[in-house]
């Protein structure tokens, strides 16, 4: 008498449960990873902006951008960040979207922020400036007004640097 050899029905059972079981993982696990790149590539662009912004200050004695002007936060977006910045989740260029100076207290501090077009409002860099400093997930006043906080919330948190 001839044996056939093959795989039994519960060993092809087994073998398909396994491979699904790593494919499941897999497709849970993909996401995560992609958010946790964009968030990588927002804080390098982060670090960035924080780099540029000592530039600026080291190039024009210790002063910030203002309002409006030569010296404004647009023509510093321009000069300094115009094709470096782009969003990971769109492509798109960011641009500055609010410049929001006017201090009616002299204790409050000049927000100014970027975004891009396509990305929600929320997900935006913020820079504060007038003496701010990070504590935690948000921006405080300290004693150097040349002190900058530049805050960016990412997908999975805030993340706060100094320059």
């Amino acid at each position: 008498m001839k044996r056939k050899s093959g795989f039994t029905i519960i060993e092809v059972s087994l073998v398909l449960a396994i491979a699904g079981m790593i494919l499941l993982m897999v497709f849970i696990a993909l996401p995560a990873l992609q958010r946790s790149s964009r968030d990588t590539e927002r804080r390098e662009d982060m670090m960035t902006l924080i780099s540029e912004i000592k530039k600026y200050q080291s190039n024009n004695r210790g002063s910030l951008p203002t309002e409006s002007g030569s010296t404004s936060w647009d023509n510093f977006y321009s000069k300094y960040l115009n094709d470096r910045f782009t969003d990971p989740s769109s492509g798109e260029k960011y641009s500055l979207t609010t410049a929001d100076c006017g201090k009616s207290n002299a204790n409050e501090a000049c927000t100014t922020s970027y975004a891009s077009a396509s990305f929600p409002n929320d997900y935006k860099i913020t820079v504060v400036t007038g003496g701010a400093v990070c504590n935690g997930e948000s921006a405080i006043k300290s004693n150097n007004p040349r002190r900058v906080a530049v805050l960016y919330k990412l997908e999975l948190g805030v993340y706060c640097g100094n320059t």
